[in-house]
């Protein structure tokens, strides 16, 4: 599971803003209110044997750039814009998960426009910190366009990664790069000889791999469980980073254009409205609790899994068809602490996680298990993050905007990676959810919407935010621009996939 869920976003109601449950909303004369309850993101310690009877959210931290590291609840108190009654900006971005964020930093350094990045948290509070950091091309299908894009998106990361290093910076401090490669395991015969023939199309496609026996496996992967892989698919060129240290990078970067008054960040600050102008149906900005923020170019929206409830509402009040197929995802994501006698050297994702990674219309992999009637979807992927803290997935499954804690499910992602990894069922770890953005068709949805000039989509990357983001950061940029893009774009565009308000 990539860092698969883009970050939050305020819906036009302002009730949306804070991520409540849409279970502890009520009805009251006509208006959405919140009920009591909504969710927290706390530390909880779980043991794989006995598993509490509730849960909370653990959620990576963030660096303040003056004070070091701080929780996400100490950060809201810096990261709190002070807006004035309006503000202007050439670009303004709604929703700083890592394609967000990844598009403001785009921008500011390949562009002389200005940009707003509004996000109704904080970077890392949504889907962007809730992965295990994938950068792959081991799941993906050859002659697709997210096939192009996703090698394009790796090469971008590859190159940003060069340019850190030229400048003096270690990779493991600012992105916790790991040239782990990937390896594909198979459980059974017909899973390995599937595999074999997966290599063949994947090195026809320039992407170097290797097959590896049982013995082979034994030998270089020796925590796997022998006698339960038949065989594997080692993928060289693949790579982890970590979302974190990588979003504390890409915000570093940034905000270093807020001196010449090129950037702004409204953080904690919900978006209450799109405002269009009457005369030319063209959007203009946005409003925030404390005033509007212009565009004079383009307003993005980033918001992932919350776009549709964005979308939906603005399609009502403007009576045409906004609406994206892109609907929240819920994943579950296993840390086990170090120290541990885990020592993975690959980043490891079992062959029928490819079944569960897209839609059956989806272009990226045929064979596709039907993902809406499917219920809880399990599959065993694992790798080490750069402080060796196992990351153990992945489940998938349609829960609303539910982030709560699953038992059921913990218990199913512990003794699937059992099956592999037997060794963590006696270890204790915290437990992340989040929602990745899922795009019925299989394909995210980057581009300009016809009928609003000056709207800009980015969203629908459901597991492949990370791997996507520098890619789509390029594509939304040269578009905003009129310039011509390095890779086939127009199967992602909106144009077609939108339709009205919902009821």
């Amino acid at each position: 599971m990539e860092c698969v869920m883009n970050s939050v976003i305020s819906a036009v109601n302002p009730s949306f803003g804070s991520r409540v449950n849409p279970a502890s909303l009520c009805e009251k004369n006509g208006l959405v209110h919140r009920a009591s309850s909504s969710f927290s993101r706390q530390d909880t310690t779980f043991s794989c044997t006995k598993l509490p009877g509730s849960a909370k959210v653990l959620v990576p931290k963030l660096q303040d750039p003056e004070k070091g590291v701080r929780s996400i609840r100490k950060a809201r108190r810096w990261t709190r814009a002070s807006a004035a009654a309006a503000l202007e900006y050439d670009v303004v971005i709604v929703g700083a998960g890592v394609v967000g964020t990844a598009t403001a930093h785009h921008i500011l350094t390949t562009t002389k426009l200005s940009v707003a990045l509004i996000d109704a948290q904080v970077p890392c509070s949504g889907a962007t910190g809730a992965g295990q950091g994938y950068i792959w091309m081991a799941h993906r299908k050859p002659g697709t366009a997210g096939w192009a894009l996703a090698k394009h998106g790796k090469s971008l990361w590859e190159t940003f990664a060069e340019e850190l290093q030229a400048s003096g910076e270690s990779l493991q401090e600012a992105l916790g790069l790991r040239h782990t490669g990937s390896l594909l395991v198979a459980s059974t015969d017909d899973q390995a000889r599937s595999l074999q023939s997966w290599i063949q199309v994947l090195s026809e496609a320039g992407i170097p791999s290797t097959y590896w026996t049982p013995v082979e496996v034994a030998n270089m992967e020796p925590a796997l469980a022998s006698g339960c892989v038949t065989g594997a698919a080692y993928f060289h060129e693949d790579f982890q980073i970590d979302a974190a240290l990588t979003m504390n990078t890409l915000l570093k970067k940034v905000r270093e254009y807020a001196a010449g008054g090129r950037y702004k960040e409204l953080f904690n600050t919900p978006v209450q409205q799109l405002i269009r102008s009457s005369a030319e149906g063209r959007i203009v900005g946005v409003e925030i609790p404390a005033g509007k923020v212009f565009s004079r170019n383009a307003v993005v929206i980033a918001s992932g899994a919350w776009t549709m409830t964005l979308m939906n509402t603005v399609s009502a009040q403007w009576g045409i068809p906004l609406v994206p197929p892109v609907k929240p995802r819920k994943g579950h994501l296993l840390v086990i602490e170090g120290p541990h006698n885990i020592p993975l050297k690959s980043g490891i994702m079992e062959v029928d996680y490819l079944a569960n990674y897209h839609s059956p219309g989806s272009q990226e992999r045929p064979a596709a298990k039907p993902a809406e009637e499917s219920g809880v979807s399990v599959s065993m992927t694992a790798t080490l993050d750069p402080s060796g803290n196992l990351l153990l997935g992945s489940s998938r499954e349609f829960a609303g905007f539910n982030v709560d804690v699953e038992n059921e499910v913990i218990e199913r992602i512990v003794e699937r990676a059992a099956l592999f990894l037997p060794g963590v069922r006696s270890m204790k770890g915290k437990v992340r959810t989040g929602l990745r953005p899922y795009s019925s068709d299989g394909r995210p949805l980057v581009g300009p919407v016809e009928d609003v000039p000056g709207l800009i989509l980015a969203t629908g990357h459901e597991g492949s935010g990370l791997c996507l983001a520098l890619a789509t950061a390029e594509l939304v940029t040269n578009m905003i621009q009129e310039f011509e893009n390095p890779v086939e774009f127009s199967p992602f565009l909106p144009r077609g996939r939108l339709v009205g308000a919902l009821a």
